[in-house]
């Protein structure tokens, strides 16, 4: 191996260090600013992430029931009466077009707000 093997080596390495970074700290912070609970396709309420304190509140429908938590700029279904779990599984959303969907009892969550980065860019 040359010298200049090394230092393409080097800068290669140096580019994907500071490619996650980019991936993880700028592009991964989009918060939301609200969260949107849908039953059966209608709009049920929504939540401002931002000012809410932590509190729980549930979702009944025909189909079941979905115990909601809110806290920390983030929401999550925290309990539902489906056979999977699936819901529960899913754990915390706090991003922007990140959504919580509980298929059995028909209830989404789904984050919305003001997107600051770029999804795709075209050319």
């Amino acid at each position: 191996m040359t010298r200049y093997d090394k230092i393409l080596i080097l800068v290669l390495v140096a580019a994907a260090v500071l490619g996650l970074y980019y991936t993880t700290a700028v592009m991964l912070r989009d918060e939301g600013n609200y969260a949107v609970i849908m039953v059966d396709g209608k709009e049920q309420g929504r939540v401002d992430l931002k000012s809410a304190k932590p509190h729980e509140f549930t979702v009944t429908t025909h189909w079941g029931y979905n115990t909601v938590e809110v806290g920390n700029n983030r929401i999550r279904i925290k309990a539902a009466s489906c056979p999977d779990q699936l819901c529960v599984k899913e754990g915390w959303i706090s991003r922007v077009n990140e959504m919580s969907v509980c298929m059995p009892n028909r209830v989404y969550i789904k984050i919305m707000g003001q997107q600051t980065e770029l999804d795709d860019i075209a050319y």
